[in-house]
């Protein structure tokens, strides 16, 4: 039985891995196209959002590293900024896990908003401590247009990935037997 349970995790983590480097190709090859007033989405922080949100373990955490290194080899001036700010917001958004309803998608548009701006933020001052980022007006104008962008991109990317993930609703809140039962435990 702990074998059949630690198989479905690494295929969950495989699961994963297809995704976020299908996300890596797409954002260093494709995605340059679909720019929005000069800003691209950034696929594989929409998915470490989406999949610390969502699942129980690390996925967000460990693929949200390993490509942020991957990512800032392949494209950065400085190896390992883009790896600390997925680590902040996968962190941020297991945070908020406790918090906010799997199945709604409100919460996914806040999570993807509060992670999205604290990858930015942590990216940006990263980079101006080592004396190689912009100015801090014109990075908030970018994020205005990207934060829009994540969140149409993560409600996508959320459709798609949720049908595997949430099998059924599981509110803490939620009573699973029928009315009647409900109403009697209440008068009691």
């Amino acid at each position: 039985m702990w074998f059949g349970a630690q198989r479905e995790e690494v295929l969950k983590y495989r699961y994963s891995f297809l995704w976020f480097f299908a996300a890596f190709i797409l954002q260093s090859t494709v995605m340059n196209y679909f720019r929005i007033f000069e800003v691209s989405p950034n696929l594989v922080l929409c998915l470490v959002v989406i999949f610390s949100f969502l699942y129980e373990g690390y996925h967000g955490i460990v693929f949200g590293i390993l490509f942020g290194f991957v990512s800032d080899i392949s494209s950065a001036e400085i190896i390992g900024i883009a790896a600390v700010s997925n680590f902040a917001a996968a962190l941020i958004c297991i945070g908020m896990k406790r918090y906010f309803y799997k199945d709604s998608r409100i919460s996914v548009v806040i999570v993807s908003l509060v992670g999205t701006a604290v990858y930015a933020l942590l990216y940006w001052s990263i980079n101006r401590m080592l004396g190689t980022g912009a100015d801090f007006l014109y990075v908030m104008e970018r994020q205005a247009v990207l934060l829009a962008y994540h969140v149409a991109v993560t409600l996508v990317i959320y459709r798609l990935v949720s049908r595997s993930v949430i099998k059924h609703r599981s509110d803490r809140y939620m009573y699973r037997g029928n009315l009647q039962e409900a109403r009697s435990l209440n008068r009691s």
